[in-house]
């Protein structure tokens, strides 16, 4: 079953343009993650003197 060539180069067309606006969301999403975690204030391992 083959594609008319019309069709076959929109569809590359919106791969190519799909696929890095896909990546781009993905690694804001994750860069958005990763600063809520830094925001989130650190807890001290040990508050108590030793001595």
């Amino acid at each position: 079953m083959t594609m008319p060539s019309p069709i076959l180069a929109t569809a590359f067309l919106f791969a190519a343009t799909a696929i890095p606006a896909l990546r781009a969301t993905i690694v804001a999403a994750s860069r958005r993650s990763m600063i809520k975690v830094r925001i989130r204030p650190r807890h001290p391992a040990n508050t108590k003197t030793q001595g």
